[in-house]
């Protein structure tokens, strides 16, 4: 039945069911969004590596099919288009290049593309335009950072006010709840919800594609430094207890607080290993543009080998990079594999710039580079890159200060919002209930002023105690999702910093929620009121 009505719709339109191709463009959007935001980056490491390759005098075809073969670049496949328009189409370089660039949506790349087809079109030798190229393209990833940066300094201000004006929102409907009643009360609050994830995920989604892409971590499977490693060793186990606990507090009927509390704490080791491995590749990725330099003025200066040209570099000078200096100096003089030793080096680092740049160095001396020449590019280009990220640094900081002092004011506010509603509703529950005593035995007179008397302070009769402590710990949790996801995407570096983010804010939300109705038990004391005599 289901495939004839199928065969049935298809024919109806075209051959194709409705909505067949939505997915598909979706997925295509989002992964075209996340290329743009790693394309500043890769086509600086790809025109990095290109003008280091090209010191050792190779063809300019093996420039081509050198660097299509690095995968790790977004560039890449692209420069593999070029390579198949020329050897299977037999297009020449400069007509390869302009086809690509005018079918390229980036509009950096597709520049940089064209620029190189003009050159070659115009005769420019391909090392003198690539030096040169290299120049523009840090220029134009400086500005396009910059840029990112500007907007990101308006755009964190802006996600603050949008996310108070949510809190304030959820906080006018928990009112108007409390005096009014209304009977479709599951509508209002689902609008509520809706409203706040739309708030949210707008100032997030902005935030996002503001700021530029800086992966810090190779993200090499399997592999990473001791925290990343000890990271995923604890995921394994801890993920799932915070679940399972979650969910048995839940139903057990636990304070929402201790809920929040628990997995703040749980979350508190991932965190702590994360902000120790995000702190451990920034110092590492300062020393060693430093190190890359020296180490290829001692190769070229003195005509050493690597092992020897480790043995003349001053480790004093770069102090986070300074024990793996000495262990790869150890292995190398012990005669072990040289090509291990520098995997191990980078599994170890954890950096994504340690592994773009020390596979660009080492390829183009194979390839039979002037290590000097090498060494300068590629200490130049990553010297840029971590200036750049020491600027983010700070306006991340900036923000993330803000951040949590600003959670802890919308959290609170709203938790203790409720609680005076509530204690407000129990009190005056406690004094109709005392009216309804007195006027069974008062005189009619005196009974109409009681009954005008219960109209009066009717509207906190009926607040809904069980649905609005849910809607209060749901709104909660989604600021506190909004917010996590916030600091992490002002911050950059790898996702484990969402545990650290996570741990910070759900022990505050928790420690509020647990605390406050103390606070207002204590500063909120309604005084209950008596029969009449």
């Amino acid at each position: 039945m289901f495939e004839s009505f199928t065969n049935s719709v298809r024919e109806k339109s075209g051959g194709k069911l409705p909505f067949a191709d939505t997915g598909v463009k979706i997925k295509a959007y989002f992964n075209q969004i996340a290329e743009n935001k790693r394309m500043g980056s890769d086509l600086l490491f790809m025109v990095t590596y290109m003008a280091s390759i090209i010191t050792a005098d190779i063809s300019r075809p093996e420039i081509f099919a050198f660097t299509a073969t690095r995968k790790e670049y977004a560039t890449s496949k692209y420069i593999a288009k070029v390579e198949t328009f020329v050897k299977r189409w037999n297009y020449n370089y400069a007509k390869a290049l302009e086809m690509v660039s005018d079918r390229t949506k980036n509009p950096m790349l597709s520049s940089m593309l064209s620029r190189y087809g003009n050159s070659i079109s115009s005769g420019v030798p391909d090392d003198e335009f690539l030096l040169l190229e290299l120049s523009t393209v840090r220029s134009v990833y400086r500005n396009y950072f910059e840029q990112g940066i500007e907007m990101l300094k308006k755009w964190g201000d802006a996600y603050i006010a949008l996310m108070l004006s949510a809190t304030i929102v959820s906080v006018i409907i928990m009112v108007s709840i409390a005096i009014y009643a209304p009977d479709d009360l599951d509508t209002t609050l689902n609008t509520s919800y809706l409203l706040i994830i739309g708030i949210g995920i707008f100032g997030i989604g902005t935030m996002y594609r503001a700021i530029p892409g800086d992966q810090k971590c190779h993200e090499i499977p399997g592999q990473g430094s001791y925290e990343q490693k000890m990271i995923r060793r604890m995921e394994r186990f801890i993920l799932p207890t915070i679940l399972i606990a979650a969910l048995i507090l839940m139903v057990g009927g636990f304070n929402t607080g201790l809920i929040f509390l628990i997995i703040g704490i749980l979350l508190a080791p991932l965190g702590i290993f994360a902000v120790i491995d995000d702190t451990n590749i920034i110092g590492r990725d300062a020393d060693f543009s430093v190190f890359i330099r020296s180490i290829g003025t001692i190769m070229g200066g003195k005509g050493l080998t690597v092992t020897y040209a480790l043995a003349e570099i001053d480790i004093k000078t770069m102090k986070v990079l300074s024990e793996f200096i000495q262990s790869i100096y150890s292995k190398m003089n012990l005669g072990l594999d040289e090509n291990l030793v520098w995997e191990r080096f980078i599994d170890e680092s954890g950096s994504n710039l340690i592994s773009k740049y020390l596979n660009i160095f080492r390829d183009s001396i194979k390839l039979g580079g002037k290590p000097s020449e090498v060494a300068r590019v590629v200490s130049s280009s990553m010297l840029e890159q971590t200036l750049l990220r020491e600027k983010r640094e700070m306006l991340a900081t900036g923000f993330i200060v803000l951040l949590i002092p600003m959670h802890v004011a919308m959290v609170a506010i709203f938790i203790f919002l409720y609680q005076i509603l509530l204690s407000m509703s129990h009190a005056v529950t406690a004094v109709m209930a005392s009216f309804s005593e007195a006027s069974a035995a008062m005189s009619d007179s005196t009974t109409s002023v009681g009954g005008s008397m219960s109209g009066m302070v009717n509207i906190f009769v009926n607040f809904p105690e069980e649905k609005m402590g849910t809607y209060v710990a749901i709104v909660v949790l989604i600021i506190t999702i909004c917010n996590m996801m916030a600091g992490k995407i002002v911050k950059g570096g790898a996702n484990y910093l969402y545990y650290a983010f996570g741990s910070i804010l759900f022990t505050l939300t928790g420690i509020i929620f647990i605390v406050t109705p103390f606070i207002v038990d204590m500063l909120f004391q309604i005084p209950a009121m008596g029969g009449l005599p």
